[in-house]
């Protein structure tokens, strides 16, 4: 049986042309959570165990980069948009860097809620970030 391989999944960057997205280069890891917030449906009746049912859900992307530059279309745009506070589209193409619009596997619009960049001694530059929904996903196929 064949596996998923991590490395085939990329995050790409709404450009400024609308539906032109551009691969953020340097991706070493990137992790998709989904987490349902609860709704206490508990009642005395129940003790001494209380009961829940999922309630909205979150979506954030994790994503960590080792900055390959010049990348104006990729890094430096996600990094330029970092400073704001606007929502901006995103996608995850599972082709690798070779991925074709075809390959869309998830895009919404998201803010870009973390941003952090350590600069370590005889180290590379390290970029960390959280992505966060600014709204449901257009296109949402991860499995």
């Amino acid at each position: 049986m064949a596996k998923k391989l991590g490395n085939d999944y990329r995050l790409w960057i709404e450009s400024a042309t609308p539906g032109t997205y551009n691969e953020i280069k340097g991706q070493t890891s990137m992790k998709v959570s989904r987490k349902a917030g609860e709704i206490d449906t508990s009642t005395k009746d129940d003790y001494p165990y209380g009961t829940q049912a999922p309630g909205l859900k979150t979506l954030t992307i994790d994503v960590e980069l080792y900055p390959n530059l010049p990348d104006a279309n990729g890094y430096t745009l996600f990094e330029t948009a970092a400073q704001g506070s606007s929502p901006k589209k995103f996608q995850i193409r599972k082709g690798g860097s070779a991925g074709a619009a075809g390959d869309v596997v998830f895009e919404a619009s998201m803010y870009i809620g973390s941003f952090d960049t350590d600069y370590g001694k005889n180290d590379v530059v390290k970029c960390n970030s959280q992505l966060s929904l600014a709204a449901a996903p257009t296109t949402d196929a991860l499995a």
